[in-house]
């Protein structure tokens, strides 16, 4: 008698068509839910073939379809997403070289990190088996070459097999990888770390079909395999020519930044499919949301924007589970910030944008359905597991729902990077990690022990382990890496950087390699106490101060926001008019004494003075700041609202700071209106505003450039007018009594303005226009790479600007003219694949000049996202020097 199964598989061999699940359980009427677990069992066990869509469909496979290959309709391939687009000539390639008689053509398939190398060589697996190329218990055998890199000897051992007693350690006779992968496949990952003699064994292999395993001198084994290699970087630098003549199939896998967005909109329901399943929900997505997943940068490719769909519905499931929401939803607060940023290139492709999200829906819902997905969903204990958990724990605890949530939120974070990051245990880590990392982490522990007089635990240890190991690596591969906060970390922990750059002294001798400054503030972290303490366990609450000019402007704002909220969290900071600054300063100082911030304190004030306590008292008191100006109620409702979940520092300040900024920067490189205007503006209009207009007006040529002088009362109303103002001016820029940093508007303080020389920088800065038009006409012509030459310059316009700003310097009149020429034919040749010019003695000026050199580094990034170029180090130094070497004044502090 039958099985319901086999009854499942005997039906659709007996019809001539698609079957659904429906289909299937009213003829043989059984529960649609049996019957969709009979159809997906016999998919797994590849009997039946499934097409994507909705319904899901499922059909017997034919014979024609099995022998056919190329030309069946339907292969493991088909399920790739793209397999039709941008993936197509790949998969013609691969099929091209399974089929090849007689036993197929070894393969090395490039691709960036991320763009599915290792899901395509299984794929290239599955259709060898499909086209009868190998039997259907053909072995498929994966190994990355990168675990062993640090140990040649046990890198050779796992691939080719080790005879007892051929190296120390070597205690029994093991057979490798070629052997268990004979009559298929060996998937060998990131080959390019496979070293050149470890590439010379292999293709011997390749040549004669013979191995020898490690120690052995006189039987030679022999093995019928196909080689599939995998790697990120170009073959011609990190593989022997000898070897890779011997790979004649080379498949190049797009990133997905050139993959299509409809590709990218299918990955994402993919994706969130499967967490829906893992989940057994339905999972709602905002609009915003979306659209930022279809429209961000990742520099991962696919396999980063799974993880950060993992990140958003992880969060959404904690609120979720707190009961902060009714059902799951990610919103466009749940997204890291480099994900929101997507947004900014909503205007790219409208149409298509249009196409794929209905313009009348808010909220785009995707469902939990095994059908939905190839991949079997067996991890249980992930990110899910862990916040389902401990909110059960905390339940039975009786905590309510803002205690769940503040608990929860801490953690999530560490969860899902623990989770994503796949981080072997302590154990198994040794194992993969060099002996030498491990002696070497031990030389350093010693060496920071006795230097600060502190012990370092094994998980402060292990984490190190870890990081060195990454380390030696990016260096290695000349990769470089930015510190974001170095002048702080020398300067908060001078001990403990004295200490790192002792030890960079060390590892630069025993791995003969230089460890750059950057990388000296990592180490320096490692050694820091509560800096690595706080990478495993939880931290107080943020401190939010409201600081507000008025008897009772902050006071009011703070008590509607915790009103709104129902919380108790953040303090208000009032400072009448007829009160000195430094005595507000003393008194906000006593106040945080106080709090004893453990986190950090973030000020949110609203101009003047104010601004500049946070550096102070981080001087001071040696507590973390950041400071918000121009705050408004939103502003405060976010900061609060964030520092009550227990959000970090950094992610607080990013969030407020793209309330009010985002929808600004996708507007910096707009056209410009054709008339221009300076605004003088003061608290009456008429006081300071009226003398900074008569020292400036004789430098202003009024037939060109209008002035306008604008009363400033409150922030909010001032920002509005010069939104408006901004639709039929270009302002050159805005001086007055009350800092108001704009969008790019140059601002100028009074005493700027008065200053020696302040005048000329002014006359400079108002009547520099021309040039810049000049600019874009002689630049028209002669950038063939660039699709606008004038949104070019506005963008290193902007750049340059930043820079004067960041480094405290201004440049020599006609300087930064020069500089935006320099950079705009350096973007043309880059992105023709221009080499890179050597800069003499660059170490050296790196030392000199590390600050400078960050910060520079920084903003290149800019240019490297928005023209999709890698600037190299040699010409950051150039604009560095070019920067330093034409500053004619020092801004006042």
């Amino acid at each position: 008698m039958l099985s319901r199964k086999d009854e499942v598989f005997k039906l659709l061999n007996s019809v001539n068509g698609k079957l659904t699940a429906n289909d299937v359980a009213e003829k043989l009427q059984m529960d649609r839910a049996n019957a969709s677990r009979y159809l997906n069992e016999l998919f797994k066990e590849e009997q039946i073939e499934k097409l994507p869509g909705k319904p899901v469909l499922y059909q017997a496979f034919t014979q024609a379809d099995v022998k056919s290959g190329i030309g069946g309709t339907h292969s493991a391939f088909d399920r790739l997403i793209g397999s039709a687009q941008s993936l197509k000539v790949s998969i013609q390639q691969a099929k091209a070289a399974i089929l090849y008689p007689p036993n197929g053509l070894h393969t090395l398939i490039l691709g960036k990190t991320g763009t599915g190398k290792s899901l395509f060589a299984e794929c290239m697996y599955k259709f060898a088996r499909e086209s009868e190329m190998v039997g259907k218990k053909a072995p498929f055998v994966s190994f990355n070459c990168a675990d062993y890199a640090q140990n040649p000897q046990l890198l050779f051992g796992h691939i080719f097999g080790v005879i007892k007693g051929a190296y120390t350690g070597a205690e029994q006779t093991r057979e490798g990888l070629l052997a268990k992968a004979d009559g298929g496949i060996l998937f060998l990952d990131e080959i390019h770390r496979l070293p050149p003699e470890g590439q010379e064994m292999l293709f011997t292999f390749i040549d004669k079909g013979e191995y020898r395993p490690l120690g052995e001198s006189q039987a030679v084994h022999t093995a019928q395999v196909q080689i599939i290699g995998a790697t990120t970087e170009s073959p011609d630098n990190f593989l022997l020519e000898t070897f890779t003549r011997r790979i004649p199939m080379t498949i190049t896998l797009p990133p997905l930044a050139e993959r299509q967005l409809e590709e990218r909109y299918q990955l994402i329901e993919f994706f969130l499919g499967q967490e829906a399943t893992r989940l057994h929900q339905t999972i709602r997505v905002h609009r915003q949301a979306l659209m930022a997943f279809l429209l961000y940068h990742a520099s991962a490719n696919v396999g980063q924007l799974q993880r950060d769909l993992k990140l958003a519905c992880a969060k959404a499931f904690l609120h979720y589970k707190t009961k902060a929401t009714n059902y799951i939803l990610i919103e466009q607060d749940d997204l890291p910030i480099y994900v929101q940023k997507g947004l900014l290139h909503l205007k790219d492709e409208p149409e298509k944008m249009n196409r794929l999200i209905d313009v009348n829906k808010t909220i785009f819902k995707f469902y939990d359905t095994s059908e939905a997905n190839d991949i079997a969903i067996e991890d249980v204990d992930d990110v899910y597991q862990a916040i389902q958990t401990k909110a059960d724990q905390l339940m039975k605890e009786g905590k309510d729902q803002s205690e769940l949530e503040e608990a929860l939120y801490m953690d999530v974070d560490q969860y899902f990077h623990e989770y994503m990051g796949q981080l072997p245990t302590q154990q198994s880590a040794k194992d993969i990690i060099g002996p030498e990392v491990w002696e070497l982490t031990d030389q350093v522990y010693h060496l920071a022990e006795e230097r600060l007089d502190r012990k370092y635990n094994e998980k402060m240890r292990f984490a190190f382990a870890l990081h060195l190991q990454s380390t030696i690596e990016r260096i290695r591969e000349q990769k470089h890496i930015v510190h974001p906060d170095l002048n702080n970390i020398r300067k908060k922990y001078s001990k403990e950087f004295q200490a790192a750059i002792d030890i960079s002294g060390l590892l630069e001798q025993a791995l003969g390699i230089e460890i750059p400054f950057d990388e000296i503030g990592f180490l320096t972290m490692f050694l820091t106490e509560e800096v690595v303490e706080s990478i495993f366990t939880q931290e107080a609450q943020v401190e939010v101060i409201v600081m507000m000019h008025g008897r009772s402007t902050a006071t009011s704002m703070v008590e509607t926001v915790q009103e709104l909220l129902n919380i108790e969290t953040g303090t208000a900071m009032d400072m009448p008019l007829s009160m000195e600054v430094k005595v507000m300063y003393e008194k906000v100082k006593a106040k945080v004494k106080q709090l004893n911030p453990t986190k950090g304190v973030l000020i949110l004030s609203d101009m003047g003075s104010l601004t500049s306590f946070g550096n102070m008292m981080t001087e001071e008191l040696g507590i973390r700041t950041k400071t918000v100006s121009m705050t408004s109620t939103p502003v405060v409702l976010e900061a609060i609202r964030k520092a009550s979940l227990g959000r970090g520092l950094e992610d607080i300040y990013q969030s407020c700071q793209q309330l009010f900024e985002n929808k600004y920067k996708a507007q910096i490189l707009r056209t410009k209106p054709t008339k221009n205007a300076v605004i003088f503006t003061c608290f009456t209009g008429e006081g300071v505003a009226e003398q900074l207009r008569a020292r400036v007006a004789p430098v202003i040529d009024e037939s060109k450039v209008e002035i306008i002088v604008l009363q400033f009362l409150h922030k909010e109303a001032f920002r509005e007018r010069i939104d408006q103002l901004m639709e039929e001016y270009n302002i050159l820029a805005i001086m007055g009594s009350v800092a108001f940093q704009y969008r790019d508007i140059p601002y100028f303080s009074a005493l700027e303005v008065f200053s020696d020389g302040g005048l000329d920088i002014v006359k400079r800065i108002i009547n520099d226009e021309v040039p810049y038009e000049q600019l874009i006409s002689s630049l028209e012509g002669n950038l063939k790479e660039v699709d606008s030459p004038e949104q070019l310059v506005y963008f290193l316009r902007k750049i340059i600007s930043e820079l004067q700003v960041q480094m405290n310097l201004v440049l020599e009149p006609g300087v930064d003219i020069g500089i935006i020429l320099h950079l705009a034919f350096l973007v043309e040749r880059m992105k023709l694949g221009g080499v890179d010019r050597e800069f003499p003695n660059i170490d050296e000026f790196t030392k000199k000049h590390m600050i400078e050199m960050q910060i520079t580094q920084q903003m290149m990034e800019n240019i490297n996202i928005e023209y999709s170029i890698i600037v190299p180090q040699s010409e950051i130094a150039y604009l560095t020097q070019m920067m330093t070497a034409n500053k004619v004044i020092t801004k006042e502090q």
